[in-house]
């Protein structure tokens, strides 16, 4: 069953995970003309608190992020376990979550695990000041898609690269 802390919240992000997220990001572009893409790499390395499932998270992801509304985020899993590559490796490229910007991540972290929703991964301290937390819910087999709720951070620094 679904949370009732989760009706009436704005998607502002559709998260598919491929393979190759370049190809992606070009058949994306010239089939929807939805770029230009920041890419950047998300992992440990970049933030205060990183896990998956319950334990310290090592995987490293790369991320594609347009400007669209709502904001397409493209992810690349490179190593380590991570959600995007556990993903991948069950149900193929494609829709992966949904996500929407939240007050408190762990006031619906809370709230959803009361209703038996239990989180996957979480972050916080990925923002260049150390801003921004996430929470992946565990809504597969009610909505067959993971749901993100995020506390954006105030800047996410320079690209690796830009498509």
């Amino acid at each position: 069953m679904v949370s009732s802390i989760l009706p009436g919240l704005p998607i502002i992000q559709v998260g598919v995970v491929v393979n190759d997220l370049e190809a992606y990001a070009t058949r994306q572009s010239r089939l929807l003309g939805n770029g230009p893409w920041r890419v950047y790499e998300f992992g440990p390395h970049m933030m205060r608190r990183y896990e998956f499932r319950g334990s310290p998270a090592t995987g490293r992801t790369l991320v594609a992020l347009n400007d669209g509304h709502p904001q397409l985020e493209i992810l690349q899993p490179l190593s380590g376990r991570t959600i995007h590559q556990e993903w991948l490796d069950d149900h193929g490229e494609g829709l992966h979550h949904v996500a929407a910007v939240v007050e408190s991540v762990d006031a619906v972290v809370s709230s959803a695990q009361e209703d038996g929703i239990d989180v996957l991964s979480s972050g916080e301290g990925f923002g260049v000041d150390g801003s921004g937390k996430f929470a992946y819910l565990d809504t597969q087999a009610a909505l067959g898609m993971i749901f993100e709720v995020i506390e954006p951070p105030t800047g996410l620094g320079e690209p690796l690269r830009r498509l």
